[in-house]
């Protein structure tokens, strides 16, 4: 019996897994318009798809790095 539910576990993780890549893919694109981001002194050029790729994964590096920075101030 729990073999069946682990199954089915893996199954729904490897369903969803497929449609999350198919979604990256159909995202990936629509959005190869060629954009250009100036920051302070420097000026960066790229698809469109690539800019939002990465400001998606530094606010999920920052949101993962501030709690754990949050909770080691208050152990101390």
């Amino acid at each position: 019996m729990e073999q069946k539910e682990q199954k089915k576990k893996k199954t729904l993780f490897w369903v969803l897994a497929g449609i999350i890549v198919v979604l990256a893919l159909i995202f990936t694109f629509q959005n190869t318009t060629p954009t250009e981001i100036n920051f302070l002194f420097v000026e960066l050029k790229g698809p469109l798809f690539l800019v939002i790729i990465i400001v998606f994964l530094l606010g999920f590096i920052l949101g993962r790095i501030f709690p754990f920075l949050r909770k080691k101030k208050k152990a101390e």
